[in-house]
């Protein structure tokens, strides 16, 4: 008869149906998972003629398994046991009996069938009986299917089953009750409960029908209680439910387990999963792995999972154990959690160990094994995980030592810039001396936080500073090694990265005993030549390791290359990719690579203005200037900020917001160039010459800028030095790659460029001219021109000051030779001129030839 509370589950159903091509169905899962309920659900549903076969402790003896098997069959089929009992009855094997069985199941075919054998876990894998069993199976009849439910796997050669497509298996994971499931079942228990008032126990019984009941007999039991019935409002659901499936777990399932059975299932409880070496470690038995699959065997809610030797205990019953664990024995368990840390730990499953050094209230021994992770869980994006973990060990540091708060501190990068500045400040406070292992640990923390304030050549020094501090090797320190990333990201963002150069090869060195560090390199090395000058070397070097940070979901190495593609991309003429890149990474803070964000928009600001779009330019300037101001204020990167708003005011053509900009710019590069680009502004041609040849180049893009500024100040008064200067810049810019700055700041040194083509590729050239005219001019004064230009005859007034001839112009700008005479003849008549020269002269006078 069907229970009242019976839950129908066409889901699963349905999947016995879609199974029933198979011959042998099997259901494996716990007790109490609801096995016995949908076999015969389905057996209702499906209308075919079946038997059921339900065994028992005695069919564990061959001869008995053997009678059992016959007597179902001749159900089924009526007098196709007879032979086979007449072979019982004698002295054999009974293996004989189960040939004849089978054989005359064959012989006497009749209409498809089921044969539902329910307990097959009674029967043991290495007995006769299980032979027997084997041997029905493997030989039953075609038109014979059968249905095994057991609480654990098959004592059956199932892999050659499966192999065979003789079998299909549905496990515990499809059985268990949905979140509707069971609610459906928990009304059904409980009719006279408003659905309000039933405890919230899906999660709690993992999908485990018999704990659902057990909760269901707790809300029952609670309705009737005095404390009910008087209104008052109590927690007593879920807590009866907690203490029936406690009963029933020790009063029914281990009340006559021996002793060491016992032990090894409190022992293995503070676990989610166990394998030998663990449980012999948790429980001092060396046979603890033989228990444990003793366990598995006879249906202790314990299941062996598919690969590397580990197992679990069923989730709830994990818990109950815990629980009484925790009643009677509290030391034992934080003793428990802590020999389960060191294995983890010792098994570089450091994440788990850190919970279990919380659970064993060893905050310290967390806070030391995050310190070592700190740096791995930022570059792969799990630092959120882990929040509230940090959280809670800050009261347990407040008597902390000195290397106990730098540890802790640097736990503080995985929170916030703010939380690791504080902590920072704290350990600061402590500092024992100002040297040794300690002093340069604590020096490590404030080359950090100089990066993330944007003072990036401070950042190096303090990181450097550190190294040569350290008695041990830093390598082995998590907090020291991490030095050499400093080291690297200030060389990159100060425009030093020089592949093969004695500073960028030390930070090779020091990471080289560090995988980890060695493949963040990689992507620090991409943006260091990006913002170098080698956009070439930069997209290579980004290709070769992007693979590794895709797999490996090393989320701050994929926005690092992000940014060093973009820059790469803009360098080669590829402003629409590298606008797409830059708009993304500028639009949100990538925390701890803080410099990220204020990078890109800065980017941005350059890109519009090449595109003529001082407008967007300066909305982009606005935003970039607040992100420095409340992120990154100091040395570096306000340096950064103010030669950029230098060439907002150039473009602007406020020459006085730009000279204010320019005394802001504290380098020896840049404030030298940016000084440089104000006065060819303000036309003090021969300051600007002594000002561009006080800049101390570090690197090829800075030549090339040099080379080409300085060009720009001597071309009126020396042309042929000016004319050196280019060939040089070109030369330079050619061998590296770099395209996008001399498009930039020598628009209005075609000529010149035109006059050093034969000194490198016609593949860069043709790319420089491409990049050259793909910006927009400047616009004109109103009333400077008899009429504007259009769009087309700008085009061609910028490839006026090259070598082109007019037929090479109307081939680059895809139009006809007499088209390009007409638009050339418009554009004489608008300028008031009558030569080529002349209209180049004129345009520059007018300021309709971009100069920076």
């Amino acid at each position: 008869m069907t229970p009242r509370h019976f839950v129908r589950r066409p889901r699963l159903v349905q999947l016995l149906d879609d199974l029933v091509e198979y011959p042998v169905t099997a259901l494996v899962a716990p007790a109490g998972a609801g096995k016995t309920m949908l076999a015969a659900d389905w057996i209702r549903h499906t209308g075919r003629r079946a038997a059921w076969l339900a065994l028992d402790d005695a069919d564990r003896e061959a001869r008995q398994l053997t009678m059992a098997l016959a007597v179902s069959a001749d159900q089924l089929v009526p007098g196709s046991a007879e032979a086979a009992m007449s072979v019982l009855r004698r002295p054999r094997d009974p293996a004989e009996a189960v040939h004849t069985l089978v054989e005359e199941l064959e012989d006497l075919g009749t209409q498809p069938t089921v044969l539902v054998v329910d307990n097959v876990h009674l029967v043991d894998g290495d007995t006769v009986a299980a032979g027997c069993l084997a041997t029905f199976v493997e030989h039953r009849p075609a038109w014979l299917d059968l249905v095994l439910l057991s609480r654990r796997r098959l004592a059956l050669p199932v892999d050659r089953l499966r192999a065979d497509g003789a079998l299909a298996d549905v496990t515990f994971d499809a059985l268990r009750f949905s979140d509707a499931e069971a609610a459906a079942m928990l009304t059904g228990l409980c009719p006279d409960v408003a659905s309000e008032e039933l405890p919230d126990v899906t999660e709690w019984a993992g999908g485990w029908a018999a704990a659902l009941q057990l909760a269901a007999l707790a809300v029952r039991s609670q309705r009737a209680s005095p404390v009910k019935e008087s209104g008052e409002q109590s927690d007593a659901p879920a807590a009866g439910s907690g203490r029936l499936v406690d009963e029933y777990l020790w009063h029914e399932v281990l009340t006559a387990e021996r002793p060491e059975m016992i032990h090894l299932l409190l022992s293995v409880s503070v676990v989610d999963r166990v394998n030998y070496p663990l449980a012999e470690m948790l429980t001092s038995r060396p046979d603890a792995g033989d228990l444990l699959a003793e366990a598995e065997g006879r249906g202790l809610f314990v299941t062996g999972l598919e690969s590397g030797g580990w197992f679990e205990v069923h989730g709830l019953v994990r818990d109950m154990l815990r629980a009484d664990l925790e009643r009677r024995s509290p030391d034992r368990l934080r003793e428990l959690h802590g020999l389960a840390a060191r294995w983890f730990e010792a098994a570089d499953d450091s994440l788990t160990a850190v919970d279990h050094w919380m659970a064993a209230d060893r905050p310290r021994e967390a806070v030391r094994l995050l310190a070592a992770l700190a740096v791995d869980l930022l570059d792969s994006g799990r630092e959120a995980a882990i929040r509230q973990t940090i959280g809670r060990l800050t009261p347990d540091l407040a008597t902390a030592g000195p290397d106990e708060l730098v540890d802790f501190a640097w736990c503080q990068l995985l929170v916030d810039r703010t939380s690791f500045v504080a902590a920072s400040a704290a350990a600061e406070s402590t500092a024992p001396s100002e040297t040794g292992d300690g002093a340069a640990r604590l020096m490590v923390l404030r080359a950090t936080a100089a990066l993330l304030s944007g003072d990036w050549r401070g950042c190096e020094e303090l990181a450097r500073e550190a190294l040569s501090m350290m008695e041990s090797p830093a390598w082995l320190d998590p907090i020291a090694r991490y030095g050499w990333s400093l080291v690297a990201h200030g060389i990159a963002l100060d425009e030093r990265w020089l592949d093969g150069g004695e500073a960028v090869l030390a930070v090779a060195n020091g990471v080289s005993n560090d995988a980890q560090r060695s493949i963040a390199l990689e992507g620090t090395r991409a943006l260091g030549l990006a913002l170098a000058g080698h956009p070439l070397d930069a997209v290579r070097t980004a290709a070769a390791v992007r693979q590794v940070a895709e797999q490996g979901e090393l989320s701050t190495l994929r926005v690092e290359l992000d940014l060093a593609e973009a820059l790469a991309m803009r360098e080669l003429g590829d402003h629409d990719q590298a606008r797409q890149l830059l708009e993304c990474l500028s639009a949100h803070a990538s925390y701890p690579l803080t410099f990220v964000q204020l990078v890109a928009q800065l980017e941005l600001v350059e890109l519009h203005l090449a595109d003529g779009e001082v407008g967007l330019a300066e909305t982009m300037f606005a935003r970039a200037t607040e992100t420095s101001e409340r992120e990154h204020s100091a040395g570096s990167a306000a340096s950064s900020v103010a030669r950029r708003g230098v060439l907002v005011g150039l473009a602007r053509r406020d020459q006085d917001s730009a000279a204010r900009w320019a005394l802001r710019v504290d380098d020896p590069f840049w404030g030298a160039l940016s000084g440089a680009q104000v006065l060819l502004a303000q036309h003090r041609l021969p300051e600007a010459a002594e000002s561009v040849s006080e800049a101390v180049a570090r690197c090829a893009r800075h030549q090339v800028l040099r080379h080409l500024v300085l060009a720009r100040a001597l071309r009126d008064g020396e042309r042929e030095r000016a004319e050196k200067e280019v060939a040089t810049a070109a030369e330079i810019a050619a061998e590296h790659g770099m395209v996008e700055t001399v498009g930039s700041v020598g628009r209005d040194l075609l000529d010149l460029l035109e006059l050093a083509a034969w000194r490198v590729p016609d593949g860069w050239m043709n790319r420089l001219r491409h990049v050259a005219v793909g910006g927009d001019l400047a616009v004109a004064a109103p009333g400077a021109l008899v009429d504007e230009l259009t769009a087309r005859e700008r085009d061609v007034l910028r490839l006026l000051p090259t070598r082109l001839t007019v037929r090479e112009i109307a081939d680059q700008l895809f139009v006809s030779h007499n088209t390009l005479k007409f638009h050339l003849r418009v554009i004489y008549q608008k300028l008031g001129v009558n030569s080529r020269a002349e209209a180049v002269a004129t345009a520059r006078r007018l300021g309709l030839l971009r100069t920076f």
